[in-house]
Protein backbone atom coordinates (compact mmCIF):
# COMPACT_ATOMS: atom_id res chain seq x y z
CA UNK A 1 0.00 0.00 0.00
CA UNK A 2 1.36 3.45 -0.93
CA UNK A 3 0.96 6.41 1.35
CA UNK A 4 2.05 10.06 1.05
CA UNK A 5 5.44 10.71 -0.54
CA UNK A 6 5.61 7.22 -2.09
CA UNK A 7 6.34 5.34 1.14
CA UNK A 8 4.92 1.86 1.65
CA UNK A 9 3.12 1.02 4.84
CA UNK A 10 3.00 -2.35 6.55
CA UNK A 11 0.20 -3.19 8.99
CA UNK A 12 0.78 -5.55 11.85
CA UNK A 13 -2.87 -6.61 12.18
CA UNK A 14 -4.82 -8.67 9.74
CA UNK A 15 -8.05 -7.44 8.21
CA UNK A 16 -9.96 -10.03 10.27
CA UNK A 17 -8.34 -8.84 13.53
CA UNK A 18 -9.16 -5.23 12.62
CA UNK A 19 -12.82 -6.07 11.93
CA UNK A 20 -13.14 -8.05 15.16
CA UNK A 21 -11.67 -5.20 17.19
CA UNK A 22 -13.79 -2.49 15.60
CA UNK A 23 -16.95 -4.61 15.91
CA UNK A 24 -16.24 -5.21 19.59
CA UNK A 25 -15.66 -1.52 20.21
CA UNK A 26 -18.79 -0.53 18.31
CA UNK A 27 -20.85 -3.06 20.27
CA UNK A 28 -19.38 -1.88 23.55
CA UNK A 29 -20.38 1.69 22.76
CA UNK A 30 -24.02 0.64 22.93
CA UNK A 31 -23.62 -0.46 26.56
CA UNK A 32 -20.96 1.97 27.78
CA UNK A 33 -20.75 5.75 27.80
CA UNK A 34 -18.33 7.08 25.19
CA UNK A 35 -14.88 7.58 26.59
CA UNK A 36 -15.44 5.21 29.50
CA UNK A 37 -14.75 1.86 27.85
CA UNK A 38 -13.19 -0.54 30.28
CA UNK A 39 -12.64 -4.29 30.20
CA UNK A 40 -15.66 -4.86 32.45
CA UNK A 41 -17.86 -2.51 30.46
CA UNK A 42 -16.81 -3.86 27.07
CA UNK A 43 -17.52 -7.46 28.15
CA UNK A 44 -20.62 -9.04 26.68
CA UNK A 45 -23.76 -8.86 28.81
CA UNK A 46 -24.57 -12.11 30.63
CA UNK A 47 -26.28 -14.80 28.60
CA UNK A 48 -30.02 -14.87 29.32
CA UNK A 49 -31.56 -18.01 30.78
CA UNK A 50 -34.30 -19.02 28.35
CA UNK A 51 -37.55 -20.09 30.07
CA UNK A 52 -40.86 -20.89 28.40
CA UNK A 53 -43.94 -19.22 29.88
CA UNK A 54 -45.42 -22.18 31.75
CA UNK A 55 -42.05 -23.28 33.12
CA UNK A 56 -41.89 -20.01 35.07
CA UNK A 57 -44.61 -21.57 37.23
CA UNK A 58 -43.24 -25.12 37.17
CA UNK A 59 -40.03 -23.75 38.72
CA UNK A 60 -41.76 -22.14 41.72
CA UNK A 61 -41.20 -24.99 44.16
CA UNK A 62 -37.55 -25.44 43.18
CA UNK A 63 -36.94 -21.69 43.46
CA UNK A 64 -38.56 -21.48 46.88
CA UNK A 65 -37.07 -24.60 48.46
CA UNK A 66 -33.84 -24.85 46.51
CA UNK A 67 -34.61 -28.51 45.81
CA UNK A 68 -35.81 -30.40 42.75
CA UNK A 69 -35.39 -33.96 41.57
CA UNK A 70 -36.11 -32.98 37.96
CA UNK A 71 -32.94 -33.56 35.91
CA UNK A 72 -33.18 -30.45 33.78
CA UNK A 73 -35.55 -28.11 35.65
CA UNK A 74 -33.60 -28.47 38.91
CA UNK A 75 -30.26 -27.18 37.59
CA UNK A 76 -31.92 -24.23 35.82
CA UNK A 77 -33.82 -23.30 38.98
CA UNK A 78 -30.58 -23.55 41.01
CA UNK A 79 -28.85 -21.24 38.53
CA UNK A 80 -31.68 -18.69 38.84
CA UNK A 81 -31.85 -19.00 42.63
CA UNK A 82 -28.07 -18.49 42.91
CA UNK A 83 -28.21 -15.32 40.83
CA UNK A 84 -31.51 -13.41 41.13
CA UNK A 85 -30.12 -10.71 38.83
CA UNK A 86 -29.70 -13.25 36.02
CA UNK A 87 -31.61 -12.20 32.92
CA UNK A 88 -34.48 -14.48 31.96
CA UNK A 89 -35.74 -14.47 28.41
CA UNK A 90 -39.35 -15.66 28.22
CA UNK A 91 -40.32 -17.75 25.20
CA UNK A 92 -43.03 -19.94 23.73
CA UNK A 93 -41.73 -23.47 23.17
CA UNK A 94 -38.34 -25.04 23.75
CA UNK A 95 -36.21 -23.50 26.50
CA UNK A 96 -33.17 -24.28 28.67
CA UNK A 97 -35.22 -26.89 30.54
CA UNK A 98 -36.63 -28.69 27.47
CA UNK A 99 -33.55 -28.68 25.24
CA UNK A 100 -31.33 -31.03 27.31
CA UNK A 101 -34.23 -33.19 28.55
CA UNK A 102 -34.33 -36.87 27.59
CA UNK A 103 -38.05 -36.51 26.78
CA UNK A 104 -37.56 -33.67 24.28
CA UNK A 105 -37.85 -34.81 20.66
CA UNK A 106 -35.57 -32.35 18.85
CA UNK A 107 -36.71 -33.37 15.38
CA UNK A 108 -40.42 -32.86 16.11
CA UNK A 109 -40.00 -30.09 18.69
CA UNK A 110 -42.25 -31.80 21.25
CA UNK A 111 -42.14 -33.38 24.69
CA UNK A 112 -42.73 -37.12 24.50
CA UNK A 113 -43.02 -37.84 28.25
CA UNK A 114 -46.81 -38.27 28.38
CA UNK A 115 -47.58 -38.10 24.67
CA UNK A 116 -49.33 -41.48 24.42
CA UNK A 117 -51.48 -40.96 27.51
CA UNK A 118 -52.07 -37.22 27.07
CA UNK A 119 -51.70 -36.33 23.37
CA UNK A 120 -52.83 -32.70 23.98
CA UNK A 121 -50.06 -31.92 26.49
CA UNK A 122 -47.76 -30.20 23.97
CA UNK A 123 -50.51 -28.02 22.57
CA UNK A 124 -51.72 -27.18 26.08
CA UNK A 125 -48.18 -26.31 27.18
CA UNK A 126 -47.80 -23.93 24.25
CA UNK A 127 -51.15 -22.33 25.14
CA UNK A 128 -49.99 -21.92 28.76
CA UNK A 129 -46.71 -20.36 27.53
CA UNK A 130 -48.63 -17.77 25.51
CA UNK A 131 -51.12 -17.13 28.32
CA UNK A 132 -48.35 -16.57 30.87
CA UNK A 133 -46.52 -14.09 28.67
CA UNK A 134 -49.73 -12.23 27.81
CA UNK A 135 -50.91 -12.01 31.44
CA UNK A 136 -47.51 -10.60 32.45
CA UNK A 137 -47.83 -7.90 29.79
CA UNK A 138 -44.74 -9.18 28.01
CA UNK A 139 -43.90 -10.43 24.53
CA UNK A 140 -42.10 -13.63 23.61
CA UNK A 141 -38.39 -12.82 23.63
CA UNK A 142 -38.61 -10.15 26.34
CA UNK A 143 -35.89 -10.31 29.00
CA UNK A 144 -36.04 -9.33 32.67
CA UNK A 145 -33.99 -10.14 35.76
CA UNK A 146 -35.22 -13.21 37.64
CA UNK A 147 -36.03 -11.22 40.79
CA UNK A 148 -37.99 -8.59 38.87
CA UNK A 149 -39.79 -11.23 36.81
CA UNK A 150 -40.96 -13.17 39.85
CA UNK A 151 -42.04 -9.95 41.58
CA UNK A 152 -44.07 -9.19 38.46
CA UNK A 153 -45.60 -12.67 38.55
CA UNK A 154 -46.54 -12.24 42.22
CA UNK A 155 -48.14 -8.88 41.43
CA UNK A 156 -50.07 -9.91 38.32
CA UNK A 157 -50.84 -13.60 38.80
CA UNK A 158 -53.17 -14.38 41.67
CA UNK A 159 -54.35 -17.93 42.34
CA UNK A 160 -57.51 -17.16 40.31
CA UNK A 161 -55.53 -15.72 37.37
CA UNK A 162 -53.14 -18.68 37.50
CA UNK A 163 -56.00 -21.20 37.30
CA UNK A 164 -58.36 -19.34 34.97
CA UNK A 165 -56.03 -17.47 32.64
CA UNK A 166 -52.49 -18.85 32.68
CA UNK A 167 -52.62 -22.63 33.07
CA UNK A 168 -56.32 -23.06 32.30
CA UNK A 169 -55.51 -25.56 29.50
CA UNK A 170 -53.24 -27.74 31.67
CA UNK A 171 -54.54 -31.04 33.02
CA UNK A 172 -52.69 -30.40 36.31
CA UNK A 173 -54.13 -26.94 36.99
CA UNK A 174 -56.43 -28.01 39.84
CA UNK A 175 -53.57 -29.69 41.68
CA UNK A 176 -51.13 -26.81 41.14
CA UNK A 177 -53.53 -23.99 42.05
CA UNK A 178 -53.83 -25.31 45.62
CA UNK A 179 -50.15 -24.69 46.32
CA UNK A 180 -49.62 -21.70 44.03
CA UNK A 181 -49.77 -18.90 46.63
CA UNK A 182 -47.25 -20.32 49.13
CA UNK A 183 -44.93 -21.31 46.29
CA UNK A 184 -44.89 -17.86 44.64
CA UNK A 185 -44.31 -16.29 48.09
CA UNK A 186 -41.37 -18.63 48.78
CA UNK A 187 -39.87 -18.08 45.31
CA UNK A 188 -40.04 -14.28 45.56
CA UNK A 189 -38.57 -14.41 49.08
CA UNK A 190 -35.70 -16.65 47.93
CA UNK A 191 -34.92 -14.34 45.02
CA UNK A 192 -35.04 -11.27 47.30
CA UNK A 193 -32.59 -12.57 49.90
CA UNK A 194 -29.12 -11.03 49.82
CA UNK A 195 -26.44 -13.34 48.40
CA UNK A 196 -23.16 -13.70 50.24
Amino acid sequence: MKIAHGHSAKFSVSRLEFLKTTSTLAGAAVFCPLGFLSAACAAEPPQAIVIRGHHLFDMLDALGTGKSSHKTLGPVAQKVRANPKAPIKVVVGVDDICAPCEWWDRAKGICTKSLKTYPQDNENSTTSDKNAIRVLGMKAGDTMSAADLYHLIKTKVTKKVFAEEVCVACRLVNKCKETYEPKIEAAVKALSEPRS
